[in-house]
């Protein structure tokens, strides 16, 4: 059931997340043809260190594909700001995103850039890594 669950949830951030805006025309992306972006969260660390994506990929995926770590997140916008975050995550003023509660194993969080830049995260919570891990994600 947990995983029937965890995968439609998935889906449906997915498709939610990635449908294009009316106003964009023609060549606004279709949830089929979106590109979404995930950073795997394993035992050993993130994957990739560094993603790249378009302005068009509009979202990223951070799973948790640990065996029993319970993660956090902090991600700096910067000057930048997003408009959209999974449950699981915060807003705040300044635009800075960060977990409001662990991120379970086979478990995801979500957040949408509408602006080209490189933004800067940390993962906590990795066995191997007690101190965090940092990526980047940079939008063209």
């Amino acid at each position: 059931m947990k995983k029937f669950a965890y995968r439609t949830a998935l889906s449906l951030s997915f498709l939610l997340c990635s449908s294009a805006r009316a106003d964009e025309g023609p060549s606004a992306l279709s949830p089929a043809e979106s590109n979404n972006k995930i950073i795997t969260i394993s035992d050993l660390g993130i994957e990739p260190k560094v993603l790249t994506m378009r302005k068009e990929d509009r979202i990223a995926f951070f799973l948790n594909n640990s065996s029993e770590s319970l993660i956090t997140l902090s991600l700096a916008f910067g000057k930048n700001a997003t408009h959209c975050a999974s449950e699981n995550l915060k807003i705040e003023e300044d635009g800075n995103v960060h977990s409001i509660r662990p991120i379970p194993p086979k478990d995801f969080a979500t957040t949408c850039f509408h602006d080209p830049g490189t933004y800067v995260y940390t993962i906590f919570g990795i066995k191997s890594a007690p101190k965090g891990v940092q990526g980047s994600i940079q939008v063209r």
